[in-house]
C-alpha cells in the first residue's frame, strides 16, 4: 500500500509542478490580451451622455485612451460604425449616419484639466481576431497623481452596444 501512495504523491507533485509551469503559458501574452494590463477597463454604453472612470494612479509614462469592441456585427458594419474605415473600406462606403462613435474626452486631476481632445476622424485603430480598438487620444501621466477620464458621447451610438464596448486606459506600448 505504501508504494501506491508514494507513486500517487510523486504523480500529484509532478502534476502540480506541471501546472505551475503551464499556467503562465496558458494565460497569454500582453500582445494577445491588451486590456489585461490596463489601468482602466470599464464596460460602457454609447448613449448621448457623459461617462467618468474611477480615479486611477499613474507613473510617468504616456497613456492611450481607447474603446475596445467585440466583432459581434458584420465586419463592414462595425468598421463604419466605429469610424475605422480605411484600406479596403473607405468612409464613402459607409452610411451617412456613420460613424456612431463620437465623443470628446478630457483627463482630470481633481478639477484641473490635464489634457483633452476629440475622437480622431482617421482610423487610429487596431484589428485583432476578436476585437477592434479605436484610439480616442492619449496623455502624459505624472508619477504619484491620480487621474479621471471623462468622455462626453456626442452621438447616439447605442446600436454598437451589442459589441460589448469597453473604455480602456493603458500605458502606451511601442510595437
Amino acid at each position: 500500500m505504501r508504494w501506491i501512495r508514494g507513486w500517487k504523491l510523486i504523480g500529484l507533485a509532478g502534476g502540480a509542478l506541471g501546472m505551475l509551469l503551464f499556467v503562465p503559458c496558458a494565460a497569454g501574452s500582453h500582445k494577445d490580451h491588451t486590456h489585461r494590463y490596463s489601468v482602466v477597463d470599464e464596460p460602457v454604453s454609447l448613449g448621448i451622455r457623459t461617462v467618468r472612470t474611477p480615479a486611477f494612479p499613474v507613473v510617468s509614462h504616456w497613456y492611450d485612451i481607447m474603446v475596445q469592441v467585440e466583432k459581434d456585427l458584420p465586419f463592414k458594419q462595425m468598421v463604419c460604425m466605429m469610424g475605422v474605415a480605411s484600406g479596403l473600406f473607405s468612409p464613402k462606403d459607409c452610411r451617412s449616419n456613420d460613424p456612431l462613435l463620437r465623443a470628446d474626452w478630457k483627463v482630470l486631476d481633481g478639477d484641473q484639466i490635464v489634457d483633452k481632445g476629440s475622437i480622431p476622424d482617421i482610423c487610429a485603430c487596431k484589428f485583432e481576431d476578436k476585437y477592434i480598438y479605436k484610439s480616442l487620444g492619449g496623455f502624459a501621466g505624472e508619477a504619484g497623481k491620480k487621474y479621471v477620464v471623462e468622455l462626453n458621447f456626442t452621438k447616439d451610438g447605442t446600436p454598437l452596444n451589442v459589441a460589448n464596448l469597453h473604455l480602456i486606459v493603458i500605458q502606451h506600448k511601442n510595437n
